[in-house]
Protein backbone atom coordinates (compact mmCIF):
# COMPACT_ATOMS: atom_id res chain seq x y z
CA UNK A 1 0.00 0.00 0.00
CA UNK A 2 2.09 2.55 -1.38
CA UNK A 3 -0.81 5.61 0.21
CA UNK A 4 -0.63 5.96 3.68
CA UNK A 5 -3.73 8.17 4.19
CA UNK A 6 -7.27 6.07 4.37
CA UNK A 7 -10.07 7.64 2.21
CA UNK A 8 -13.79 7.13 3.99
CA UNK A 9 -16.39 7.11 1.00
CA UNK A 10 -20.28 7.87 1.88
CA UNK A 11 -22.46 5.47 0.21
CA UNK A 12 -25.66 6.57 -1.38
CA UNK A 13 -27.39 6.52 -5.14
CA UNK A 14 -24.56 7.01 -7.24
CA UNK A 15 -22.74 3.51 -5.95
CA UNK A 16 -25.49 1.24 -5.29
CA UNK A 17 -24.57 -1.84 -7.11
CA UNK A 18 -21.73 -4.30 -5.95
CA UNK A 19 -19.92 -3.33 -9.49
CA UNK A 20 -19.68 0.35 -8.47
CA UNK A 21 -18.95 -0.79 -4.70
CA UNK A 22 -16.12 -2.82 -6.17
CA UNK A 23 -14.70 0.15 -8.22
CA UNK A 24 -14.72 2.08 -5.16
CA UNK A 25 -12.52 -0.59 -3.88
CA UNK A 26 -10.38 -0.22 -6.71
CA UNK A 27 -10.03 3.45 -6.35
CA UNK A 28 -9.05 3.15 -2.82
CA UNK A 29 -11.97 3.14 -0.84
CA UNK A 30 -10.59 2.21 3.08
CA UNK A 31 -13.77 2.89 4.95
CA UNK A 32 -17.38 2.77 3.94
CA UNK A 33 -19.79 5.80 5.76
CA UNK A 34 -23.47 4.84 5.97
CA UNK A 35 -25.32 8.89 6.56
CA UNK A 36 -28.24 7.48 8.71
CA UNK A 37 -29.41 11.31 8.03
CA UNK A 38 -30.47 9.51 4.41
CA UNK A 39 -32.09 5.77 3.24
CA UNK A 40 -32.94 2.92 4.73
CA UNK A 41 -31.67 0.38 6.76
CA UNK A 42 -32.77 -2.30 4.28
CA UNK A 43 -30.96 -0.26 1.86
CA UNK A 44 -27.80 0.04 4.03
CA UNK A 45 -27.77 -3.40 5.08
CA UNK A 46 -27.69 -4.32 1.01
CA UNK A 47 -24.73 -2.65 0.57
CA UNK A 48 -22.97 -4.25 3.40
CA UNK A 49 -23.82 -7.55 2.22
CA UNK A 50 -22.27 -6.56 -1.12
CA UNK A 51 -19.24 -5.53 0.46
CA UNK A 52 -18.61 -8.31 2.73
CA UNK A 53 -19.09 -10.73 0.04
CA UNK A 54 -15.67 -8.62 -1.70
CA UNK A 55 -13.42 -9.70 1.42
CA UNK A 56 -12.07 -12.68 -0.08
CA UNK A 57 -10.79 -10.36 -3.06
CA UNK A 58 -10.11 -7.46 -1.32
CA UNK A 59 -8.87 -6.23 2.64
CA UNK A 60 -12.06 -5.98 4.82
CA UNK A 61 -13.39 -1.89 4.90
CA UNK A 62 -13.96 -0.18 7.78
CA UNK A 63 -18.28 0.59 8.55
CA UNK A 64 -18.85 3.60 9.89
CA UNK A 65 -22.23 4.19 10.94
CA UNK A 66 -22.85 8.56 11.02
CA UNK A 67 -25.90 9.29 13.25
CA UNK A 68 -27.74 12.58 12.37
CA UNK A 69 -28.03 13.81 15.77
CA UNK A 70 -30.16 16.51 16.90
CA UNK A 71 -30.44 18.78 13.29
CA UNK A 72 -32.38 21.58 13.77
CA UNK A 73 -34.80 21.87 10.87
CA UNK A 74 -36.80 24.24 8.89
CA UNK A 75 -40.47 23.21 8.87
CA UNK A 76 -42.99 22.20 6.07
CA UNK A 77 -43.49 24.89 3.57
CA UNK A 78 -46.60 25.62 1.68
CA UNK A 79 -44.75 24.89 -1.87
CA UNK A 80 -41.90 22.55 -0.24
CA UNK A 81 -39.39 25.82 -0.88
CA UNK A 82 -39.35 29.88 -1.04
CA UNK A 83 -37.27 32.03 -3.13
CA UNK A 84 -35.94 35.12 -0.54
CA UNK A 85 -34.43 38.25 -1.68
CA UNK A 86 -32.54 40.29 -0.18
CA UNK A 87 -33.58 42.67 2.30
CA UNK A 88 -36.83 40.98 2.80
CA UNK A 89 -38.70 40.97 5.74
CA UNK A 90 -40.27 37.52 6.99
CA UNK A 91 -42.31 35.99 9.79
CA UNK A 92 -40.76 33.04 11.87
CA UNK A 93 -42.86 30.58 14.58
CA UNK A 94 -42.81 27.81 16.00
CA UNK A 95 -46.24 26.79 14.62
CA UNK A 96 -48.00 29.30 12.92
CA UNK A 97 -49.46 30.94 10.30
CA UNK A 98 -46.03 32.53 9.33
CA UNK A 99 -43.48 32.62 6.76
CA UNK A 100 -41.77 29.58 7.69
CA UNK A 101 -41.69 27.60 10.82
CA UNK A 102 -38.90 26.22 13.22
CA UNK A 103 -40.99 23.38 15.33
CA UNK A 104 -37.69 22.82 17.53
CA UNK A 105 -38.77 24.12 20.75
CA UNK A 106 -35.41 24.79 22.08
CA UNK A 107 -34.10 26.73 19.28
CA UNK A 108 -37.39 29.08 18.67
CA UNK A 109 -37.12 29.69 22.53
CA UNK A 110 -33.80 30.91 22.95
CA UNK A 111 -34.18 32.77 19.58
CA UNK A 112 -33.18 36.61 20.80
CA UNK A 113 -32.93 39.93 18.45
CA UNK A 114 -29.50 40.64 16.51
CA UNK A 115 -29.14 36.62 16.26
CA UNK A 116 -27.95 35.46 12.65
CA UNK A 117 -29.96 33.06 11.61
CA UNK A 118 -28.32 30.62 8.76
CA UNK A 119 -30.09 27.97 6.68
CA UNK A 120 -29.56 24.84 4.76
CA UNK A 121 -25.33 25.17 3.90
CA UNK A 122 -25.21 28.30 5.18
CA UNK A 123 -26.07 30.23 1.92
CA UNK A 124 -29.05 31.49 2.85
CA UNK A 125 -28.78 34.23 5.96
CA UNK A 126 -31.26 35.95 8.01
CA UNK A 127 -30.90 38.55 10.86
CA UNK A 128 -33.41 38.28 13.49
CA UNK A 129 -34.83 41.87 14.08
CA UNK A 130 -37.64 41.66 16.16
CA UNK A 131 -40.14 39.62 18.17
CA UNK A 132 -43.59 40.07 18.73
CA UNK A 133 -45.16 37.45 21.30
CA UNK A 134 -44.55 33.93 19.46
CA UNK A 135 -43.42 35.67 16.04
CA UNK A 136 -39.79 36.74 15.23
CA UNK A 137 -39.33 39.49 12.43
CA UNK A 138 -36.15 38.46 10.23
CA UNK A 139 -34.28 40.50 7.89
CA UNK A 140 -32.90 38.82 4.60
CA UNK A 141 -29.03 39.25 4.87
CA UNK A 142 -28.63 37.02 2.17
CA UNK A 143 -31.15 35.58 0.00
CA UNK A 144 -31.55 32.00 -1.81
CA UNK A 145 -34.05 29.19 -2.11
CA UNK A 146 -35.08 27.54 1.10
CA UNK A 147 -36.57 24.10 1.57
CA UNK A 148 -38.21 22.58 3.63
CA UNK A 149 -36.73 20.53 6.25
CA UNK A 150 -33.05 21.95 5.50
CA UNK A 151 -30.89 22.64 8.45
CA UNK A 152 -31.20 25.93 10.51
CA UNK A 153 -27.82 27.21 12.41
CA UNK A 154 -27.97 30.38 14.81
CA UNK A 155 -24.46 31.56 14.46
CA UNK A 156 -22.28 31.23 17.35
CA UNK A 157 -25.23 29.73 19.74
CA UNK A 158 -25.72 26.56 20.92
CA UNK A 159 -28.60 25.22 22.76
CA UNK A 160 -30.00 22.48 25.07
CA UNK A 161 -30.54 20.29 22.60
CA UNK A 162 -30.21 16.41 23.65
CA UNK A 163 -26.72 15.00 21.95
CA UNK A 164 -28.65 11.27 21.38
CA UNK A 165 -32.24 11.35 19.85
CA UNK A 166 -34.94 9.02 19.85
CA UNK A 167 -33.93 8.25 15.78
CA UNK A 168 -30.59 7.85 16.72
CA UNK A 169 -31.15 5.13 19.14
CA UNK A 170 -32.74 3.47 17.19
CA UNK A 171 -29.51 3.98 14.30
CA UNK A 172 -27.59 2.30 17.19
CA UNK A 173 -29.76 -0.51 17.45
CA UNK A 174 -29.34 -1.07 13.73
CA UNK A 175 -25.56 -0.26 13.38
CA UNK A 176 -24.83 -2.50 16.12
CA UNK A 177 -26.74 -5.71 14.72
CA UNK A 178 -25.66 -4.54 11.05
CA UNK A 179 -21.62 -5.16 12.03
CA UNK A 180 -20.67 -1.44 12.02
CA UNK A 181 -17.00 -0.84 13.07
CA UNK A 182 -17.51 2.90 14.10
CA UNK A 183 -20.47 4.87 15.37
CA UNK A 184 -20.57 8.13 14.56
CA UNK A 185 -22.22 11.06 17.28
CA UNK A 186 -22.89 14.59 15.75
CA UNK A 187 -22.55 17.75 17.40
CA UNK A 188 -20.14 16.81 20.20
CA UNK A 189 -19.98 18.94 23.18
CA UNK A 190 -18.43 17.62 25.63
CA UNK A 191 -16.90 14.28 26.90
CA UNK A 192 -20.61 13.53 28.86
CA UNK A 193 -22.36 13.46 24.95
CA UNK A 194 -19.61 10.47 24.12
CA UNK A 195 -20.03 8.70 27.43
CA UNK A 196 -23.92 8.37 26.98
CA UNK A 197 -23.34 6.79 23.28
CA UNK A 198 -21.09 4.84 24.79
CA UNK A 199 -23.98 3.18 27.31
CA UNK A 200 -26.26 3.07 24.59
CA UNK A 201 -23.73 1.55 22.55
CA UNK A 202 -22.82 -1.11 24.94
CA UNK A 203 -26.29 -2.78 25.45
CA UNK A 204 -25.61 -4.04 21.91
CA UNK A 205 -22.35 -4.77 21.03
CA UNK A 206 -19.05 -2.79 23.52
CA UNK A 207 -16.72 -3.50 20.56
CA UNK A 208 -17.99 -0.81 18.24
CA UNK A 209 -15.91 1.75 18.28
CA UNK A 210 -17.07 5.37 18.73
CA UNK A 211 -16.28 9.10 16.73
CA UNK A 212 -17.24 12.05 18.00
CA UNK A 213 -17.78 14.91 15.15
CA UNK A 214 -16.67 18.36 16.27
CA UNK A 215 -18.64 20.65 14.65
CA UNK A 216 -19.59 22.85 17.30
CA UNK A 217 -17.79 25.71 19.33
CA UNK A 218 -18.27 23.52 22.53
CA UNK A 219 -17.05 20.75 20.83
CA UNK A 220 -13.45 22.38 20.06
CA UNK A 221 -13.70 24.16 23.04
CA UNK A 222 -13.78 20.49 25.05
CA UNK A 223 -11.38 19.26 22.74
CA UNK A 224 -8.83 17.29 25.16
CA UNK A 225 -11.39 15.95 27.24
CA UNK A 226 -13.33 14.48 23.93
CA UNK A 227 -10.70 12.93 23.01
CA UNK A 228 -10.10 10.94 26.00
CA UNK A 229 -13.27 9.11 25.76
CA UNK A 230 -13.62 8.66 22.09
CA UNK A 231 -11.53 5.80 19.76
CA UNK A 232 -11.77 8.42 16.21
CA UNK A 233 -12.47 11.85 15.77
CA UNK A 234 -13.66 13.89 13.06
CA UNK A 235 -13.26 17.08 11.75
CA UNK A 236 -16.56 17.60 10.58
CA UNK A 237 -16.17 21.15 8.59
CA UNK A 238 -19.87 21.80 7.08
CA UNK A 239 -21.60 22.96 10.35
CA UNK A 240 -18.20 23.88 11.87
CA UNK A 241 -18.32 26.48 9.32
CA UNK A 242 -21.81 27.41 10.71
CA UNK A 243 -21.01 27.59 14.12
CA UNK A 244 -18.21 30.06 13.56
CA UNK A 245 -16.91 32.66 11.45
CA UNK A 246 -15.77 30.96 8.15
CA UNK A 247 -12.07 32.60 8.30
CA UNK A 248 -11.93 30.69 12.14
CA UNK A 249 -12.53 26.89 10.23
CA UNK A 250 -8.79 26.66 9.15
CA UNK A 251 -7.48 27.13 12.30
CA UNK A 252 -10.05 24.73 14.00
CA UNK A 253 -8.88 22.12 11.84
CA UNK A 254 -5.37 22.37 12.51
CA UNK A 255 -5.94 22.43 16.10
CA UNK A 256 -7.98 19.28 16.09
CA UNK A 257 -5.64 17.23 14.11
CA UNK A 258 -2.74 18.52 16.51
CA UNK A 259 -4.76 17.31 19.25
CA UNK A 260 -5.63 14.38 17.94
CA UNK A 261 -1.65 13.69 16.76
CA UNK A 262 -0.25 14.22 20.45
CA UNK A 263 -3.03 11.77 22.17
CA UNK A 264 -2.55 9.31 19.20
CA UNK A 265 -6.62 9.20 18.27
CA UNK A 266 -7.16 8.42 14.76
CA UNK A 267 -8.58 11.42 13.05
CA UNK A 268 -11.06 12.67 9.87
CA UNK A 269 -10.86 14.97 7.43
CA UNK A 270 -14.42 15.71 6.03
CA UNK A 271 -16.90 17.60 4.11
CA UNK A 272 -16.46 19.56 0.70
CA UNK A 273 -13.03 18.01 -0.09
CA UNK A 274 -13.96 17.34 -3.41
CA UNK A 275 -17.59 19.08 -3.66
CA UNK A 276 -17.21 20.60 -7.74
CA UNK A 277 -16.73 16.45 -8.38
CA UNK A 278 -20.38 16.14 -7.82
CA UNK A 279 -21.03 17.73 -11.19
CA UNK A 280 -17.12 17.70 -13.24
CA UNK A 281 -14.93 14.96 -14.11
CA UNK A 282 -11.66 17.49 -12.33
CA UNK A 283 -11.46 19.61 -9.05
CA UNK A 284 -10.53 23.09 -8.28
CA UNK A 285 -7.46 23.82 -7.99
CA UNK A 286 -8.55 24.96 -4.31
CA UNK A 287 -9.60 21.46 -3.78
CA UNK A 288 -6.44 19.78 -4.40
CA UNK A 289 -4.49 22.20 -2.50
CA UNK A 290 -7.44 21.94 0.45
CA UNK A 291 -7.03 17.81 0.61
CA UNK A 292 -2.77 18.30 0.47
CA UNK A 293 -2.68 20.25 3.22
CA UNK A 294 -4.83 17.87 5.35
CA UNK A 295 -2.49 15.18 4.63
CA UNK A 296 0.52 17.77 5.26
CA UNK A 297 -1.20 18.18 8.59
CA UNK A 298 -1.15 14.96 9.30
CA UNK A 299 -4.94 13.63 9.14
CA UNK A 300 -5.24 10.21 9.37
CA UNK A 301 -8.52 9.98 6.72
CA UNK A 302 -9.97 12.24 4.52
CA UNK A 303 -13.62 11.91 3.55
CA UNK A 304 -15.69 12.29 0.61
CA UNK A 305 -19.29 12.50 1.44
CA UNK A 306 -21.51 14.17 -1.52
CA UNK A 307 -19.27 13.65 -3.86
CA UNK A 308 -19.37 9.19 -3.62
CA UNK A 309 -23.00 9.23 -2.52
CA UNK A 310 -24.90 11.50 -4.71
CA UNK A 311 -22.22 13.03 -7.04
CA UNK A 312 -21.89 12.30 -10.75
CA UNK A 313 -17.96 10.74 -11.03
CA UNK A 314 -17.76 9.05 -7.58
CA UNK A 315 -15.21 6.41 -8.89
CA UNK A 316 -13.08 9.37 -10.23
CA UNK A 317 -13.53 11.48 -7.05
CA UNK A 318 -11.90 8.64 -5.18
CA UNK A 319 -9.15 8.13 -7.41
CA UNK A 320 -8.30 11.94 -7.85
CA UNK A 321 -8.06 12.23 -3.65
CA UNK A 322 -5.79 9.31 -3.34
CA UNK A 323 -3.45 10.70 -5.99
CA UNK A 324 -3.41 14.03 -4.51
CA UNK A 325 -2.56 12.61 -1.05
CA UNK A 326 0.08 9.79 -2.30
CA UNK A 327 1.84 13.12 -3.93
CA UNK A 328 1.67 15.16 -0.72
CA UNK A 329 2.92 12.41 1.67
CA UNK A 330 6.04 12.79 -0.13
CA UNK A 331 6.56 16.05 1.29
CA UNK A 332 5.42 14.76 4.12
CA UNK A 333 8.07 15.55 6.98
CA UNK A 334 8.36 12.46 9.27
CA UNK A 335 11.32 12.94 10.71
CA UNK A 336 10.17 16.24 12.04
CA UNK A 337 7.05 15.36 13.15
CA UNK A 338 8.43 12.17 15.02
CA UNK A 339 11.32 14.83 16.86
CA UNK A 340 8.05 17.04 18.02
CA UNK A 341 6.29 14.16 19.29
CA UNK A 342 8.86 12.66 21.27
CA UNK A 343 9.31 16.40 23.07
CA UNK A 344 5.69 16.25 23.78
CA UNK A 345 6.21 12.72 24.85
CA UNK A 346 9.04 13.70 27.28
CA UNK A 347 6.61 15.80 29.47
CA UNK A 348 3.72 13.42 30.34
CA UNK A 349 4.09 9.74 31.67
CA UNK A 350 3.60 7.24 28.81
CA UNK A 351 2.23 3.83 29.26
CA UNK A 352 3.99 1.08 28.26
CA UNK A 353 2.67 0.21 25.38
CA UNK A 354 2.99 3.78 23.58
CA UNK A 355 6.49 3.56 25.20
CA UNK A 356 7.58 0.34 23.16
CA UNK A 357 5.54 2.44 20.02
CA UNK A 358 7.95 5.11 20.33
CA UNK A 359 11.16 2.80 20.67
CA UNK A 360 10.05 1.00 17.50
CA UNK A 361 9.96 3.95 15.10
CA UNK A 362 13.04 5.51 16.62
CA UNK A 363 14.64 1.97 15.81
CA UNK A 364 13.36 1.86 12.36
CA UNK A 365 14.27 5.59 11.60
CA UNK A 366 17.66 4.36 12.65
CA UNK A 367 18.21 1.41 11.27
CA UNK A 368 16.11 1.82 8.03
CA UNK A 369 14.29 -1.25 7.90
CA UNK A 370 11.84 -2.18 5.13
CA UNK A 371 9.10 -2.12 7.44
CA UNK A 372 7.69 -2.13 11.37
CA UNK A 373 5.49 -5.59 12.16
CA UNK A 374 3.43 -5.29 14.95
CA UNK A 375 1.42 -8.35 16.51
CA UNK A 376 -2.06 -7.23 18.04
CA UNK A 377 -5.00 -8.44 19.47
CA UNK A 378 -6.93 -4.84 19.96
CA UNK A 379 -4.85 -2.85 17.44
CA UNK A 380 -3.56 -0.01 19.66
CA UNK A 381 -0.06 -1.06 19.40
CA UNK A 382 0.01 -0.57 15.24
CA UNK A 383 -2.24 2.35 16.32
CA UNK A 384 0.22 3.49 18.44
CA UNK A 385 3.07 3.45 16.21
CA UNK A 386 1.23 5.21 13.34
CA UNK A 387 0.87 8.15 16.04
CA UNK A 388 4.80 8.54 15.18
CA UNK A 389 4.50 8.52 11.15
CA UNK A 390 7.44 6.21 10.63
CA UNK A 391 9.21 6.66 7.21
CA UNK A 392 8.70 2.71 6.48
CA UNK A 393 5.31 1.02 6.17
CA UNK A 394 3.10 -0.65 9.38
CA UNK A 395 1.97 -4.40 9.08
CA UNK A 396 -0.04 -5.23 11.75
CA UNK A 397 -0.92 -9.43 11.99
CA UNK A 398 -4.21 -9.85 14.09
CA UNK A 399 -6.34 -12.76 14.96
CA UNK A 400 -9.82 -10.75 14.96
CA UNK A 401 -11.19 -9.71 11.54
CA UNK A 402 -13.42 -6.87 14.13
CA UNK A 403 -9.89 -5.28 14.51
CA UNK A 404 -8.59 -5.90 10.82
CA UNK A 405 -11.51 -3.57 10.01
CA UNK A 406 -11.12 -0.98 12.60
CA UNK A 407 -7.60 -0.07 11.90
CA UNK A 408 -9.10 0.71 7.89
CA UNK A 409 -8.98 4.52 9.30
CA UNK A 410 -5.54 4.60 10.78
CA UNK A 411 -3.00 5.93 8.85
CA UNK A 412 -0.24 3.79 7.67
CA UNK A 413 -1.27 0.67 8.87
CA UNK A 414 -1.92 -2.09 6.54
CA UNK A 415 -3.70 -5.79 8.77
CA UNK A 416 -3.57 -8.79 7.99
CA UNK A 417 -5.41 -11.81 9.95
CA UNK A 418 -3.45 -15.18 11.37
CA UNK A 419 -4.30 -17.78 13.87
CA UNK A 420 -3.27 -16.66 16.72
CA UNK A 421 -0.79 -19.17 18.60
CA UNK A 422 0.04 -19.55 22.45
CA UNK A 423 4.09 -19.57 21.94
CA UNK A 424 4.96 -15.80 20.92
CA UNK A 425 7.63 -16.41 18.86
CA UNK A 426 5.16 -18.88 16.49
CA UNK A 427 3.08 -15.58 16.42
CA UNK A 428 5.47 -13.38 15.16
CA UNK A 429 6.53 -16.20 12.34
CA UNK A 430 2.88 -16.37 11.62
CA UNK A 431 2.59 -12.51 11.13
CA UNK A 432 6.21 -12.72 9.11
CA UNK A 433 4.77 -15.40 7.23
CA UNK A 434 1.57 -13.47 6.22
CA UNK A 435 4.06 -10.56 4.79
CA UNK A 436 5.65 -12.45 2.84
CA UNK A 437 2.76 -15.02 1.85
CA UNK A 438 1.25 -11.00 0.09
CA UNK A 439 4.06 -9.79 -0.88
CA UNK A 440 4.55 -6.77 1.64
CA UNK A 441 8.32 -8.11 2.31
CA UNK A 442 10.67 -10.76 1.20
CA UNK A 443 13.46 -12.78 2.00
CA UNK A 444 16.47 -10.31 3.64
CA UNK A 445 14.54 -7.51 4.17
CA UNK A 446 15.19 -6.45 8.15
CA UNK A 447 12.02 -5.13 10.12
CA UNK A 448 11.28 -3.67 13.54
CA UNK A 449 9.19 -6.43 15.02
CA UNK A 450 6.50 -5.43 18.49
CA UNK A 451 4.84 -8.36 20.19
CA UNK A 452 3.34 -9.19 23.78
CA UNK A 453 4.40 -12.13 26.04
CA UNK A 454 2.51 -13.70 27.05
CA UNK A 455 0.49 -13.57 23.68
CA UNK A 456 -3.27 -13.07 22.75
CA UNK A 457 -3.97 -10.28 25.72
CA UNK A 458 -4.74 -7.06 24.93
CA UNK A 459 -2.91 -4.22 26.25
CA UNK A 460 0.34 -6.02 26.93
CA UNK A 461 2.78 -5.14 24.23
CA UNK A 462 5.92 -5.18 25.74
CA UNK A 463 8.71 -7.10 23.64
CA UNK A 464 10.59 -4.93 20.36
CA UNK A 465 13.08 -7.17 18.46
CA UNK A 466 15.01 -6.37 15.37
CA UNK A 467 15.21 -9.27 12.80
CA UNK A 468 16.35 -9.95 8.98
CA UNK A 469 14.15 -12.46 7.59
CA UNK A 470 15.50 -15.43 6.34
Amino acid sequence: MKRRTKIVCTLGPAVDSLAKLEALLDAGMNVARLNCSHGTWDTKRQWLEWLRGTWTEYPPVGILADLQGPKIRIGALPDGQIDLKNGQVITISQAGDTTMTIPTAEIFNGLAVNDRVLMGDGNVELKISASKGDIFEARVVAGGIVKSKQGVTVLGRSFAVPSLTEKDKEDVREACAAGADFIALSYVREASDMRELRRCVDQYDPTIRLCAKIETREGLKNIDEIIKVSDLIMVARGDLGLQMDIEDVPIAQKVIIERCLNAGTPVITATQMLESMMASPRPTRAEATDIANAVLDGTDALMLSGETAAGEYPIEAVKMMARIAEKAENKFDNLRHFEECTVFSAIKELKHTEAVAEAAVQLANSLKVKAIVCTSTSGMTPQLVAKFRPKCPIYCATWTQKIQEQLSVTWGVESFQIELSSDTDETVHRALDACLRTKRLKVGDQVVITAGVPTGSAGNTNLIQIETIK
